[in-house]
């Protein structure tokens, strides 16, 4: 008997030991009048570039029972810096008072989650931001990535604008050396111009010059 509770002791502890290995994700919770919010990341850690979810978890305060429909009358908002982005909340399947929201990530660092509207007649209007002692902040992929690093979205736009505006900034030169050049025959050309009416205007002054002598002796 007692050989028994030994092994049925070691084959509760090899159950339990992956239990204790699995990471516990951080999310806040939160008391919102009678109700209690939990909000975090679906996928934790979160990495930008890939798609993940706001987890949204509503239940009662005290009773713990799950508060469903709220997707109807709750709006969801993402917020980094000045960005903002309007999300549509959707339950989560078979798991009631749990709802998601996707978007994809694409800038490491702090992210946060704004709800907003009613539950059961009841005004809401929270912000969880992420942070230490709340949920995870997105974290940088490129640390993660062997054996070649990909260039992140953020990368990729800002080398695209770095070169928009190279791009940009040799056709205004190319324009202004092109007008340069036209200018540069323009004055080429009127100069052509003005030694050709030169000589013919010279000539054209000589007889005038010459017959002044005869008309003198005339008058003498």
């Amino acid at each position: 008997m007692l050989r028994f509770r030994l092994l049925a002791g070691f084959f509760l502890a090899l159950t339990l030991v992956p239990l204790a290995a699995q990471p516990a994700y951080a999310h806040e919770r939160r008391t919102v009048g009678p109700y209690e919010f939990v909000v975090g990341f679906l996928k934790e850690p979160a990495f930008e570039g890939e798609t993940n979810s706001i987890d949204l978890r509503i239940s009662r305060a005290g009773s713990g029972d799950p508060v469903e429909g709220a997707d109807k009358t709750l709006k969801a908002e993402v917020v980094v810096g000045p960005n903002t982005l309007p999300l549509e909340l959707r339950p989560r399947f078979q798991t009631p008072g749990a709802y998601n929201a996707e978007f994809v990530p694409t800038r490491p660092g702090t992210y946060i989650f704004r709800f907003s509207g009613t539950l059961d007649g009841q005004p809401v209007n929270e912000t969880f931001e992420s942070g230490p002692g709340k949920f995870n902040d997105v974290e940088a992929v490129a640390p993660l990535q062997f054996p070649d690093k990909v260039p992140s979205g953020v990368e990729l736009e800002r080398a695209l604008a770095a070169a928009d505006g190279r791009a940009n900034t040799a056709t205004i030169l190319g324009a202004l050396g092109l007008l340069a050049g036209l200018a540069g025959l323009g004055l080429a050309a009127w100069a052509l111009a003005s030694r050709r009416r030169a000589p013919a205007a010279a000539s054209a002054a000589a007889p005038s010059a010459r017959t002044t002598p005869a008309t003198s002796q005339e008058r003498l």
